[in-house]
This record gives C-alpha cells, structure tokens and sequence, in this order.
C-alpha cells in the first residue's frame, strides 16, 4: 500500500529560485516537486554513507601505469585481503601503459572508504575516486519507488 501524498509549502524566490528551476530542467524532472523529493533522497542517502556503519555500495574507479613496481599484483592483494567487501571488479586497458580498473565495494561506509583509501593509495595508482550509495532502501519510500520486501532478487521489479 502506498502512502499518500503529502502537500507542504515552500517559500522560495529570487535566484535561489532561478537557479532551481534550472536544476530541475537541467536533471529533467518534470516539475518542481520531482525535483525536490531527488533532492530530498540524496540529502537522505547521503546522510546514511556518512555514517561509518551505514551498509553501503561503493562504485570505486582506478587508473593506474601497470607497469609501475607491481602495482596491479598489489591492487589484486588487497582487494583478496578483503573478499568480504569486493563485489566485482573491471579492468580496462586506456593505452600500452595506463589501465582502468572499477571496483564495487559492499559493506558499511567506514570500512569500504578505508578499503577504497588502500586502493587509491596504493604505489602507481595516478587517481582514484569513490562514490557511495546507501545499500539500505529510505525508510517509506516514495510512490513509484519499489519497497522492500524480503526476499533476493533473481526477478525484475517492473
């Protein structure tokens, strides 16, 4: 069952306003209350990744030369050192000497950034960076958006 809707007001003028608007038409959402309620969940999820023990998702990106002291041997220890936390990895070849590699990370907030922190740190790697999103769904949830409920997901959810 769906919860209703609730309709509360918002004062906002001027630039404020304009800039906006430009957001909401620049991210494609339809209207005004789409926006906010994005706006909304992002300050929510971002809220729960802050948190050291929030369950998080990690998205990390690596480049790295391959050829520089083992990196890629050292890139593959570590990420064995933590086999709890390592959902998949991509590696791409970028040209002879750079490679790609995208690492998804699971587990709560604090220990995925330490782990990310090892793997951006480590000797050879030229830049890193780590996205987190919270593995746990919003509390409530929004209409349209598919709620939990209790079992894995071998299925899509239309």
């Amino acid at each position: 069952m769906k919860d209703p809707l609730v309709r509360f007001s918002v004062a906002i003028g001027g630039e404020l306003l304009r800039r906006f608007d430009r957001f909401r038409e620049t991210h494609r959402h339809p209207n005004r209350s789409e926006a906010v309620r994005a706006l909304m969940r992002g300050a929510l999820i971002e809220d729960v990744v802050t948190h050291d023990d929030g369950e998080a998702m990690g998205v990390l990106t690596l480049i790295y030369v391959h050829h520089v002291s083992q990196v890629a041997r050292r890139l593959t220890e570590l990420q064995h050192q933590h086999l709890e936390r390592v959902v998949t990895t991509t590696h791409v070849h970028l040209d002879h000497e750079r490679c790609l590699e995208v690492i998804l990370l699971r587990g709560p907030a604090g220990l995925v950034r330490k782990l990310a922190d090892d793997l951006i740190g480590t000797k050879g790697v030229e830049t890193g960076r780590l996205v987190l999103a919270s593995a746990q769904p919003l509390q409530g949830g929004e209409p349209g958006q598919a709620k939990p409920h209790g079992h894995a997901h071998p299925h899509r959810h239309d």
